[in-house]
């Protein structure tokens, strides 16, 4: 259904790891870009995103939780500091079962359509667990749902994803915050490649849903 309504443009599907523990970063354009990886993604992948989804007594806050707790979304809590932890917690012990983890490492949805400096908590799952990364570059999902807007609409978009990063190139030195900050940088280089993408030197202002330690 979702390849007929959008005829969607999909790349590099053979970079994904055919067994063992897997991270996918990409950047984040659209509410909709987790419910599309995990579409796309040809094995699980639980995808870390914010806590307030599950949040809300409505019905539409029900049907929504309903949804997010089935594809299985490893919540986080924005609050700059344990809720980010739990996360990575959550989603390390995700890895470490042989599946697949999706980040998006700007932390929230691109408020211009830049690409914003990385959080790096993709880094810290793969150099702690030996997870390769997938970088993954989204074009023109804001297009089908933007920020603000309640249902998506047909529009073409793009999902690329590039060769996996292993953390091997950095064995020795894991556990230096410098290591995870060069890591997340080259992840966020493969990121801007993939999705053409202007960047932008700070972090996004909205979100800081996975700091590194």
């Amino acid at each position: 259904m979702v390849v007929i309504i959008f005829r969607p443009q999909v790349t590099g599907v053979s970079n994904i790891p055919v067994s063992g523990p897997f991270i996918v970063a990409a950047n984040h354009l659209s509410f909709s870009d987790h419910v599309f990886l995990s579409f796309f993604v040809p094995r699980p992948v639980y995808f870390v995103g914010k806590a307030e989804r599950l949040d809300g007594t409505g019905l539409r806050d029900r049907l929504r939780r309903i949804f997010f707790k089935r594809v299985g979304m490893i919540p986080v809590r924005r609050d700059g500091g344990r809720g980010g932890v739990a996360a990575l917690e959550a989603s390390r012990q995700r890895l470490n079962r042989g599946v697949g983890v999706g980040i998006h490492p700007e932390g929230t949805r691109s408020p211009d359509g830049r690409l914003y400096r990385g959080h790096t908590g993709a880094a810290w799952l793969s150099l702690a667990t030996g997870a390769p990364v997938v970088p993954c570059g989204l074009v023109g999902t804001d297009r089908v749902q933007g920020p603000g807007r309640l249902l998506p609409r047909p529009a073409r978009f793009e999902v690329n994803f590039g060769a996996a990063l292993y953390p091997t190139a950095y064995a020795g030195r894991e556990k230096l915050s410098l290591t995870r900050r060069q890591f997340t940088d080259q992840i966020m280089q493969e990121i801007a490649a993939l999705s053409r993408q202007e960047r932008a030197p700070q972090f996004a202002v909205k979100g800081e849903a996975l700091l590194g330690r």
